[in-house]
């Protein structure tokens, strides 16, 4: 009886600690991708449900940009060739983008960084979180895609290397997503 008291207690507490592990509400980042040796630039913004990512920026500035909208389930991909497309994602893949770690994210590892995998259709994701000083937050510190469709595999590796607290500049946000057209079924986004 205690054995199974024990066991209950601590799968309550593993489904506890998953679900306790959050980004801040309002934050950006700067993650280096190692594959393409560039940066990429990450405002969260988890009150309004958007995540902003703008590729080879360090500030938030560039014209090859993604929003995902975490309400809607859609992700708008604008670049300079081909404009701007967007795509429905189902609720399980943009998961991976919520504010908190999914309940069934793994702890791998733990030290100063924790590792967490997960499985979603179409891709596998291994993220580290790293405690923001002073808070109850965490960061993402490191990302791994891997898609099971591509033959290299390893779609995205990147590092954190800057991180702070909240939006510089709210406007950042503001795109005319009213241009973006539907992504042909079967392009990959990203």
């Amino acid at each position: 009886m205690q054995s199974v008291i024990a066991a209950v207690f601590l799968l309550l507490a593993s489904q506890a600690v998953s679900a306790q592990i959050c980004q801040a509400p309002k934050s950006e980042q700067v993650f280096y991708l190692t594959s393409g040796m560039a940066d990429f630039f990450v405002a969260n913004d988890f009150d309004q449900g958007k995540i902003l990512i703008v590729f080879k920026s360090d500030n938030g500035v560039g014209d090859h940009w993604s929003i995902v909208d975490i309400v809607s389930g859609i992700t708008y991909i604008n670049t300079v060739e081909k404009g701007c497309v967007y795509r429905q994602f189902t609720q399980e893949q943009n998961e991976i983008f919520y504010q908190c770690l999914p309940d069934d994210a793994s702890l791998e590892r733990s030290g100063d960084v924790d590792f967490y995998y997960m499985t979603r259709p179409e891709f596998t994701w291994l993220v580290g979180m790293k405690p923001v000083e002073g808070t109850e937050f965490y960061f993402r510190h490191f990302s791994r895609f891997y898609d099971e469709n591509v033959v290299d595999k390893e779609i995205t590796f990147g590092v954190t290397y800057k991180y702070s607290l909240g939006i510089s500049d709210p406007t950042i946000f503001d795109k005319d997503l009213s241009v973006c057209v539907e992504a042909p079924l079967g392009q990959q986004s990203y």
